[in-house]
């Protein structure tokens, strides 16, 4: 049995003062552009700085980074998704999507990744985690703390098919990424944190 801890690395955003941070426009709020596949041709997604107001307008560059977020979930540019685009990811729906930033200037190079399914694979027994779920959200989730994963489940699925997933049964969904493919998120505006740090990097 492998330990699976050490294969994977959650993509997390690093909590600085100038982190754009996406909030959808009203049109873009009334499509489940989090869990579904919207159809091909469809509306654009279109996001702005939900971090602006009137007192950082100067924090931010003119450049966004590479990878923006929403939560736990990304849009990534051009580059990214060309590559991505080309493989094969299980539960995987990528949308086309606009960065309106700080100056109202608009970044149409962007693609929003939407997972339709989620894997739930962190180990009960050894991840600390609050004991009690929250429901309400048509699931089970749980608030964790630090993971581990669950290693026979890991054992029993193909790679090709949890090389990129979003994380099931826990309160943020983080996404997660095999170390073979880790590479393509190093990028700005992105810190892979392995799965053995996530607690000293979040709750230190």
């Amino acid at each position: 049995m492998n330990n699976h801890d050490d294969d994977y690395y959650f993509i997390s955003y690093k909590s600085t003062e100038d982190r754009p941070v996406l909030a959808a426009d009203e049109d873009t709020a009334t499509m489940p552009y989090t869990s579904a596949k919207l159809p091909f041709g469809g509306r654009t997604l279109k996001f702005f700085n939900g971090a602006l107001n009137k007192k950082n307008k100067h924090l931010f560059k003119k450049d966004p980074p590479d990878i923006l977020f929403y939560g736990s979930d990304i849009a990534v540019n051009d580059d990214v998704y060309e590559k991505l685009s080309s493989m094969d990811i299980l539960n995987l729906a990528i949308h086309p999507a606009i960065y309106v930033d700080h100056n109202d200037i608009w970044h149409e190079n962007y693609w929003f990744l939407t997972f339709t399914e989620k894997f739930d694979c962190w180990d009960r027994d050894k991840s600390f985690y609050a004991p009690d779920p929250l429901t309400g959200f048509g699931d089970i989730r749980y608030e964790v703390i630090s993971y581990h994963l669950n290693s026979n489940l890991l054992d029993q699925t193909n790679i090709n098919e949890r090389k990129l997933f979003k994380m099931g049964a826990t309160t943020e969904g983080w996404i997660l990424v095999h170390k073979s493919l880790a590479g393509l998120f190093n990028r700005t505006g992105v810190e892979l944190v392995p799965v053995k740090d996530f607690g000293t990097t979040f709750f230190p």
